[in-house]
């Protein structure tokens, strides 16, 4: 079982997904003002929801690097809010790593576009295959 550790993340800590990590991709999402505002909206809301659906963080360097809730983290930093629920992954095989992997594939919602260039190119095809998301994409 992977280390993982409850936390309220400091807002200011947090990076979006780049490809910071050699092993994992940038984030293949993009996303419009339009549904960062929705998810502003939807935030304000229901603030408790991220208790239940929190966003999940690997640590890199002294920053946490957002693997799953890239446009919530996004929303959050623009109602400049202080700090926002998080689970902190600590991998220590390559299957933790793969679970990582899959958790940032699954948690993509209804929001954004999905980057098929960038998941064509950065994305293991057997993960993407595996992605109920993606079942219908032609990779």
């Amino acid at each position: 079982t992977m280390k993982k550790e409850r936390t309220k993340a400091r807002l200011a800590d947090l990076v979006l997904n780049s490809g910071q990590l050699q092993w994992l991709p940038a984030n293949p999402r993009t996303w419009r003002q339009e549904d960062i505002n929705k998810t502003k909206k939807s935030l304000q809301t229901d603030p408790d929801f991220l208790e239940e659906h929190p966003l999940l963080v690997v640590q890199h360097g002294k920053k946490l690097v957002v693997f799953a809730g890239n446009l919530r983290t996004t929303a959050a930093k623009e109602l400049k809010w202080e700090t926002i629920e998080a689970v902190l992954y600590t991998p220590e095989t390559e299957e933790d790593k793969t679970t990582i992997l899959r958790r940032s594939l699954l948690d993509n919602g209804q929001f954004g576009s999905w980057d098929y260039d960038a998941l064509a190119n950065e994305w293991d095809i057997d993960l993407l295959q595996e992605c109920p998301l993606l079942k219908w994409a032609k990779l």
